[in-house]
């Protein structure tokens, strides 16, 4: 980066707690020392606009003791701030940033007003150090001086609550972005998916009348889930597994033995609140790209649950793996994992990942997120559906 976009860098992320810097310190240094002398120089302002006419001498005989004290105060201020970071574990820093309440926002407030605080009385020892004199005694009660530094505190809150709510409404918006890039690619998938199960349904209804009838029914409910998801703003793993369920269950109607199923997730796991449509491109890439296209098929399984505040999805398959020389090459292959790391990292920073995994045969996507659980959560009417069903390969309800 030039010079200008590292400094637009730090300055946008000056108060954003972080445990890793890429910023060089003398960036933050400099920015935090603009900031500092600026608003020395606007309580200069004030105190002129106060004081009235004997304003001009006092102007100039307290320049440099306003400049200094601004100074002490911006470097105190970054001191605590990163000390902060360094002290407070990456895990709980990195939860602490990402919360889209105002928890961030007081806390970085009272580190400031701590380190404003510690840097005037540092400035007034400074100053009367060479003539042994303690003025932050002779001043700290003087009135004027009390106003000024409630002032510096009040600007200091508003200023870094205005920051805070621009830049939750930055991430809001990122977010939306997000989500409407996935809504583009899920419309763009769906035709197709769309166009093949009905021709499936057509050809069947000749031969095998019941098991045209199951996979109408099943993708009924596969749509009805999905199409509600698309819409949503938040869902829970256990409307996503439903989700899930009706479309390998209608996958395996297509596919036969070739596919089999099972789905092991905990009853706290099943609560998590996330953002919709993260699970089921992970099982379509299971099923398209490791299982359909191998000639004896294989098995998908789904793991989940809950451990030390994180949920933890897990999306195995013993297919052709991620290298194999079979693995059909999609035109636009890896945009929904894109999309999927883009959507957790805008909401969740750090605390998230997606990873993907070679096994011994197959796959392993796996997916960690913070666990939030809702038990207001309203579902939809597919709620009760087929939960029973859940682990079992319905190789015999599918015929």
């Amino acid at each position: 980066m030039t010079i200008i976009q590292t400094l637009k860098y730090t300055l946008r992320t000056f108060l954003v707690l972080k445990k890793e810097r890429v910023d060089p310190w003398w960036a933050r240094l400099l920015v935090g020392s603009v900031l500092g002398l600026s608003v020395a120089m606007a309580l200069m302002g004030l105190s002129v606009f106060l004081m009235g006419s004997d304003a001009q001498g006092w102007m100039a005989s307290s320049l440099r003791t306003n400049l200094l004290l601004g100074l002490c105060a911006a470097c105190t201020m970054m001191f605590m701030l990163r000390g902060f970071e360094l002290l407070l574990p990456g895990a709980k820093l990195d939860a602490l940033s990402a919360r889209p309440d105002w928890r961030a926002a007081a806390v970085v407030s009272v580190l400031l007003i701590a380190g404003m605080a510690v840097g005037v009385r540092l400035g007034y020892v400074l100053l009367g150090y060479p003539y042994s004199l303690n003025l932050w005694n002779k001043l700290s009660g003087v009135p004027l001086v009390q106003l000024k530094f409630l002032i510096f505190a009040l600007f200091i809150v508003a200023a870094n609550w205005i920051w805070w709510l621009l830049r939750a409404k930055e991430n809001a918006l990122a977010q939306q972005a997000a989500e409407s890039q996935l809504r583009m690619l899920q419309a763009q998938i769906e035709p197709h998916f769309l166009f093949n199960t009905l021709a499936n349904v057509q050809s069947l209804i000749a031969i095998d009348a019941p098991r045209a009838q199951l996979m109408l029914e099943s993708f009924t409910d596969y749509l009805r889930a999905s199409l509600g998801q698309m819409r949503a703003s938040d869902s829970t793993l256990d409307v996503e597994l439903e989700t899930a369920h009706n479309y390998l269950q209608l996958m395996q109607i297509r596919m036969g033995d070739r596919l089999r199923f099972s789905i092991d997730v905990s009853e706290q796991a099943r609560k998590a609140v996330l953002p919709p449509l993260l699970l089921q491109p992970l099982v379509e890439n299971a099923v398209h790209h490791g299982l359909e296209p191998k000639l004896e098929g294989g098995t998908v399984r789904l793991f989940a649950d809950v451990k030390d505040g994180q949920l933890n999805i897990r999306i195995d398959d013993d297919g052709l793996g991620l290298h194999h020389s079979r693995r059909p090459a999609r035109l636009g292959s890896g945009v929904a994992l894109a999309n999927i790391r883009a959507r957790l990292h805008t909401r969740y920073g750090a605390q998230a990942s997606l990873e993907l995994a070679a096994l011994e045969e197959g796959t392993r996507s796996s997916l960690t997120l913070p666990y939030s659980g809702s038990q207001a959560f309203k579902q939809d009417s597919a709620e009760t559906a087929v939960k029973a069903g859940y682990g079992q390969a319905l190789i015999g309800k599918s015929r």
